[in-house]
């Protein structure tokens, strides 16, 4: 029994840190989605995110094709990571219940 807890205790470590990785990831690209304004026959470009109960409107700017493509891959990238971490954050809570390690 006490080689399957340290093979647990290992895997939960493997998961902290994966998840720590998933958050620093995350913060270096941006979030929300990519919104366009046609104004006054321009064409302008928004990130809409929230930040609490408030929907925040950052404006980018004008951007060309290839670099409206790349902002939209890079928040892609986010969401994946996103989903990613959900599910690790729930794998983690899985084993400490598993091991019996109190949340900390």
């Amino acid at each position: 029994m006490e080689i399957l807890n340290g093979v647990l205790k290992e895997e939960l470590e493997r998961l902290k840190n994966l998840k720590k990785h998933y958050v620093q990831e995350m913060s270096k690209l941006p979030k929300g989605s990519l919104i366009r304004k046609k104004i006054n026959g321009n064409i302008y470009y928004y990130l809409n995110y929230r930040n609490g109960k408030k929907s925040i409107f950052k404006y980018v700017g004008k951007l060309s094709k290839d670099k409206v493509m790349d902002l939209k891959g890079k928040i892609e990238k986010r969401k994946k990571l996103w989903k990613l971490n959900i599910k690790v954050k729930k794998d983690i809570a899985r084993l400490k219940q598993m091991i019996h390690e109190k949340e900390g």
